[in-house]
C-alpha cells in the first residue's frame, strides 16, 4: 500500500515542531547558565564579553539583573518567531496553507527577527554600558561594533516577510480567479 502525500509530510512536520522547541531551548538555557552560574559557565562559554570588562565577580546585583535582561531580550524575541511557526505547522497539518492567518503568522515572524536583529545589536552596546557603569570616571566604556553576524541576521526576517507578502498575493490572486469561475 503506498502512503499519500499527506501522510507522508507529518513525520517531517512533527520533527520540525521538535527541533522547534529544541532550539528555544538551546537559545535560552545557556544565557541563564552563564548569569546564574558563571564559573562553570566558563568551561564551555569561550571568550565571553563579560570576562572583556572584568568579569562578573565585580558586577553588582543590579549589574548581574540588567545584564541577565539585556541578553534575554534578543533570545526572547527569537523564541517567539520560533513560537510563531509552530501554527503555520498545524495550518500545513491540515493542508490549509494559503490564508490570511498564515500569512499573519509569517509576518509576524518576521517582524520579531527584525526586532531580534536590532536587539541583538544593540545589546552588546548595553551589555559594556551596564558592566561598566560602576567604574570610575573615565574608565567607564562605550563599544559599538557592526559585524556581518549583525547584517546576517536580517536575512531570515527578510524572507518571513517576503513570504508572508507573496502569500497575500497569492490568496488575492485566488480570490480573484474564485469571483470569475
Amino acid at each position: 500500500m503506498v502512503k499519500s502525500e499527506k501522510t507522508k509530510r507529518i513525520p517531517s512536520l512533527i520533527a520540525l515542531r521538535w527541533l522547534i522547541y529544541i532550539s528555544i531551548i538551546v537559545v535560552i538555557v545557556p544565557i541563564l547558565w552563564m548569569w546564574a552560574s558563571p564559573e562553570t559557565f566558563r568551561h564551555v562559554g569561550g571568550d565571553l564579553l563579560v570576562e572583556k570588562y572584568g568579569g562578573f565577580e565585580r558586577l553588582s546585583w543590579w549589574q548581574h539583573l540588567l545584564g541577565l535582561t539585556i541578553t534575554l531580550i534578543p533570545a526572547v524575541l527569537f523564541s517567539l518567531a520560533l513560537l510563531c511557526l509552530l501554527p503555520l505547522i498545524r495550518l500545513a497539518e491540515r493542508g490549509d496553507w494559503f490564508n490570511a492567518v498564515s500569512e499573519q503568522y509569517c509576518a509576524r515572524a518576521g517582524k520579531l527577527l527584525l526586532w531580534h536583529a536590532l536587539a541583538s545589536w544593540l545589546s552588546q552596546t548595553a551589555l559594556v554600558l551596564v558592566m561598566t557603569a560602576t567604574n570610575a570616571p573615565g574608565k567607564r566604556a562605550l563599544m559599538i561594533s557592526f559585524e556581518s553576524g549583525d547584517l546576517l541576521g536580517l536575512i531570515p526576517a527578510l524572507m518571513a516577510l517576503a513570504i508572508a507578502h507573496m502569500m497575500r498575493v497569492g490568496r488575492a490572486q485566488r480570490e480573484e480567479l474564485n469571483e470569475i469561475v
